[in-house]
């Protein structure tokens, strides 16, 4: 005879299983946003360092404008790094 109440059961705890294993997948996929973000740092940062040694006195308004443009890159990986934290807390 089948019983219900087992079958249900199985599938909760199914459910559950898979929902903790997509919400780390979610997670690893979120964490991807920080390559992205450090690739465009280094580029500022290099970018800035060539634009120092072809201009030397425009050294502050160089310096400035590159850790403006690299703390509004940061906020992609804090924002990650948030839903990851996020994910792997609604997985435990």
């Amino acid at each position: 005879m089948f019983n219900l109440s087992l079958f249900s059961e199985m599938l909760l705890a199914a459910n559950n299983y898979f929902q903790g294993a997509f919400a780390c997948l979610g997670a690893g996929i979120a964490m991807i946003a920080g390559m992205g973000q450090g690739i465009g740092q280094g580029s500022a940062a290099g970018d800035a360092a060539a634009a120092v040694g072809r201009q030397p006195e425009a050294f502050g308004k160089i310096l400035v404008t590159m850790i403006v443009g690299q703390a509004v890159a940061e906020t992609t990986g804090i924002y990650s790094l948030i839903i990851a934290f996020m994910l792997i807390g609604k997985a435990v």
